[in-house]
């Protein structure tokens, strides 16, 4: 008690803050701009499962900030692409595996089938439905605002301008809810890729989570990914595609694409669809 009277109030908040976090072993960094609306920050849970995590926050209210996903293309949905090529091909500044996909895995464009809604500029890619894990929608409109549901064959997509889908949602009402997917809290620890939003609706989350590398990052289940989440600020947030599919791509700044975390694979993976950002550069508002 004598200890506590002597702290200042700021140290009693951020000790309040971050108790629960670090029973958990999660820790989260601050948030640093890199493009006018768009910040990035690092996290991990440690101990024996140490797992790490890199995450985009957007200001859905900046000036500046849109959105693109992977247009159709081919006979069926979409050509495979890598993350990398798709944030050059399109001119972005940030670039994240969305939809699981089929077939899986071969390292070339193929024609891909996206399982789940999957919206690019107002086009229907891929069709909603409610079949569980394939029905975790995050949808935006033409004036960034953003929603996470669950999508069902007779859903409303009058307003919707882009979408991607996941298995589940991990992060609902600020609770971790992550062990309630459709395929539950996963048997193993694997790479991940989650969005979020905030209570507000006002920052949009993209986190990855580096998996399958002994020594360095062993990956999370569900309601860890979840923990990661709420730790970065998410209200509600669901799960993507992942394992080797997992791929946060930044603009290196001369007209190339930079990695910013470490595919589970050894590179990345040929996926169906991405999600992507543009954004102007710092100071540029």
């Amino acid at each position: 008690m004598n200890r506590i009277r002597g702290l200042s109030l700021a140290a009693i908040v951020l000790l309040c803050f971050w108790a629960p976090l670090m029973g958990q072993n999660v820790q989260v960094s601050r948030w640093t701009p890199v493009y006018t609306g768009v910040d990035q920050a690092t996290g991990s849970i440690d101990g024996a499962d140490y797992s790490k995590a890199y995450a985009v926050r957007v200001d859905l209210r900046a000036p500046g900030i849109s959105f693109y996903t992977t247009p159709h293309q081919g006979s069926v949905n979409t050509v495979a692409s890598t993350t990398s090529s798709f944030l050059t091909k399109y001119g972005l500044q940030v670039a994240v595996n969305a939809n699981f996909f089929a077939p899986c895995c071969n390292a070339v464009p193929e024609e891909k089938t996206v399982l789940g809604l999957a919206v690019s500029d107002g086009n229907v890619v891929a069709v909603p439905n409610s079949i569980p894990g394939q029905n975790a929608g995050l949808l935006i409109t033409r004036k960034n605002q953003v929603s996470i549901t669950d999508n069902n064959e007779q859903m409303d997509l009058s307003s919707v301008f882009n979408a991607v889908t996941g298995s589940g949602i991990i992060v609902q009402g600020g609770m971790n809810v992550g062990n309630q997917t459709p395929f539950g809290d996963g048997a193993d620890p694997n790479p991940r890729t989650s969005v979020g939003l905030s209570q507000d609706g006002r920052f949009l989350y993209i986190v990855v989570i580096d998996g399958r590398q002994p020594g360095y990052s062993i990956g999370t289940k569900s309601s860890e990914t979840a923990d990661l989440m709420l730790a970065f600020g998410a209200y509600t947030a669901i799960n993507l595609d992942g394992g080797g599919s997992t791929d946060l791509v930044e603009d290196d700044g001369h007209g190339g694409a930079k990695i910013v975390n470490r595919p589970s694979g050894g590179a990345e993976r040929y996926d169906a669809n991405q999600l992507g950002i543009r954004a102007r550069p710092l100071g540029d508002d």
